[in-house]
């Protein structure tokens, strides 16, 4: 299926919806918390609001049975977290994905969990007619010490985070680089403590982070657990009323753990106009408006999932801009830098791509064309964002790719004015 978007300016009021990171993690800290006895009735409830989150929660449904068979789609939170957590508890258990995530790297997750008894047997041709097998592992997760990279995935030190309070003696993950999307790791942070989980962090004598996990630990749901609004998805609608618009997004918290929060600050020194409303449930409403932005130098590398939509903005920005440390954005849903680079260039935009950079000479106008999402979420979004500053229509193949994250996104972006016809 395509899609047409006949560039419109978009206005009116958008819910953020729920945050696909923090849900994830509240998802398997409950399950966790349900098994051992100890999660509240009535406790925090995390709707299926997208194709990652529905693998989730079939993921942990698993954890019912002894020999678990987890479907992860193409989520590479829900594989990178359960895979320690399902062997803390199992003996043996299969994965399985779609699309690139069978592709997408493991490592060093996998040679530190082969390092503390577990055996992993890479994907055979024992496929489905959706799902491909990623991995067989058998043997039990053990205790000890787990040293990884900072810069590779933070998704690995939150999987071992939920799974090492489990186990029975103590253990520490020690990171041999600076750590990176440090918010993410973060935010698991939060959520254990909101389970009751302790977890020690410290710096060590090279100057990088090490957590120390005491065994035996119960996971017990404290009361007042909220989910937040996700400031991933609310960056798209903050861009759109910057570039031509006037939107005003509600049910997000400035306190939240979520880096991508950071869309405010970067937002703010390109000279947008945002007017920040606090409300009563502590919450703000934010309305971003309409206004000529300047060009900036971005650097990615805490901040990832926004690299798509900052590339937007800089199309469109005065001057030049610049987006860095952006090499890990390789092994996403697509090549993102590559694909980036392809919707915006065929979109017409000034931009020129390396191996870790973007560059930009913004323009007031594209000229639309035809581009594809490539089966990435946050490039199809973009695409319909981009559109509202170009001279003719968007042609978007594979739009349905928003699935994984947004499902309504394309109802809301209508709903704000945008025109689209399938």
């Amino acid at each position: 299926m395509d899609i047409k978007i006949t560039p419109r300016k978009l206005e009116g009021t958008i819910e953020a919806m729920p945050s696909k990171s923090h849900a994830h993690r509240l998802l398997i800290a409950r399950k966790l918390s349900e098994l051992q006895g100890y999660a509240l009735e009535g406790g925090v409830e995390i709707p299926a609001f997208s194709d990652d989150i529905e693998a989730t929660m079939a993921c942990i449904s698993q954890l019912d049975k002894n020999t678990p068979y987890l479907e992860c789609g193409e989520s590479g939170s829900t594989l990178r977290f359960m895979l320690p957590v399902v062997m803390a508890l199992k003996d043996s258990a299969t994965f399985l994905g779609t699309g690139r995530l069978p592709d997408r790297p493991l490592s060093p997750l996998k040679e530190e969990m082969e390092r503390h008894g577990c055996r992993f047997r890479m994907g055979s041709n024992k496929n489905t007619d959706r799902f491909k097998e990623i991995c067989a592992v058998s043997g039990r997760l053990a205790a000890g010490d787990y040293v990884l990279a900072g810069n590779v995935s933070s998704q690995f030190i939150t999987g071992l985070l939920f799974a090492l309070p489990l186990l029975e003696d103590d253990s520490t993950i020690t990171l041999t680089t600076e750590l990176e999307s440090a918010g993410y790791v973060d935010m698991t942070l939060d959520v254990l403590n909101a389970f009751s989980i302790d977890v020690d962090v410290s710096v060590t004598e090279s100057g990088f982070l090490k957590y120390s996990v005491p065994g035996g630990q119960i996971y017990k749901e404290k009361p007042g657990i909220v989910l937040d609004g996700d400031w991933s998805n609310a960056a798209f609608w903050l861009a759109a009323g910057s570039l031509s618009g006037n939107i005003l997004i509600t049910g997000l918290r400035l306190e939240s753990s979520q880096r991508d929060k950071e869309i405010l600050t970067i937002l703010d020194r390109m000279g947008a106009n945002l007017e920040i409303e606090p409300q009563v449930d502590g919450t703000v409403n934010i309305r971003s408006k309409a206004s000529i932005l300047k060009g900036a130098e971005v650097d990615v590398g805490q901040t990832p999932d926004l690299m798509p939509i900052l590339a937007v903005l800089m199309s469109f920005s005065e001057g030049t801009s610049m987006i860095t440390h952006a090499e890990r954005l390789q092994f996403k849903e697509s090549n993102r830098l590559k694909a980036i680079y392809s919707v915006l260039h065929n979109l017409d935009a000034d931009i020129s791509y390396g191996g870790d950079w973007l560059s930009f000479t913004g323009k007031a106008f594209l000229e639309g064309g035809t581009v594809d999402s490539y089966g990435d979420h946050r490039i199809a979004m973009s695409a319909a964002i981009a559109s509202c500053l170009c001279r003719g229509p968007v042609y978007l193949s594979n739009p349905i790719a928003v699935t994984k994250s947004y499902p309504d996104f394309y109802k809301d972006f209508a709903s704000l004015g945008g025109e689209i016809e399938y």
